[in-house]
C-alpha cells in the first residue's frame, strides 16, 4: 500500500528553480533514501514533504488523499517529522523538555497552566524506548548526552 506519493512536485523561490518534476511513491513500511550532490534539492524536497515550503507545483498524496499542509504542524498531524542535520536542541534543557519542545504537556492548577514534566519524563523515556533508546534520567540535561544519543532526542 503506497503511504506517500509525490507526484510532479517542483517548487520555486522567485525566478530560481529548486525542484521540478519530482515523482515517487514510498510503501507501508518501506525506508526510502535521498541522495544527491550539494544544490541538488535535497533539504528542499524534505522542507517541501514536511510543510516547511508548499510545492510550487504537483500534488502530494497520503494514501488516496491529495493533502496540502499550510505549515510544519499540518505534517505532525499526519505523522511526518524531520530531524535536521543541526540539531534543534537546547542543551541546558532537560531530555524530556526537549522531547516534547514547542508541544509540551501541560497541566491545569486551578486557573493556571503549566508543564506536566512528570508527564513529560515519563512520555520521553517511553517514547524513546520503543525505538531501541533506552536513557537514565529524562529530566538530566541533553549536555551530558554524547553526539548520537543527542541526535536520537532531537
Amino acid at each position: 500500500m503506497v503511504l506517500l506519493e509525490l507526484k510532479n512536485i517542483g517548487r520555486r523561490f522567485g525566478h530560481i528553480v529548486a525542484l521540478k518534476g519530482i515523482d515517487f511513491a514510498l510503501e507501508d513500511g518501506e525506508v526510502l533514501a535521498l541522495l544527491g550532490d550539494n544544490g541538488a534539492g535535497k533539504s528542499t524536497l524534505i522542507k517541501v514533504i514536511t510543510g516547511v515550503y508548499p510545492p510550487s507545483e504537483g500534488d502530494m498524496y497520503f494514501g488516496d488523499e491529495v493533502i496540502r499542509f499550510d505549515s510544519p504542524q499540518d505534517a505532525r498531524d499526519l505523522g511526518i517529522e524531520t530531524v535536521y542535520q543541526d540539531l534543534a536542541l537546547v542543551p541546558s534543557m532537560s531530555i524530556s523538555r526537549n522531547f516534547y519542545l514547542g508541544r509540551e504537556l501541560v497541566k491545569q492548577v486551578g486557573p493556571f497552566t503549566f508543564c506536566d514534566r512528570v508527564a513529560m519524563d515519563v512520555g520521553a523515556a517511553a517514547a524513546l524506548g520503543e525505538i531501541g533508546i533506552h536513557i537514565r534520567n529524562a529530566s538530566e540535561s541533553v549536555a551530558r548526552l554524547s553526539g548520537g544519543e543527542r541526535q536520537s532526542i532531537a
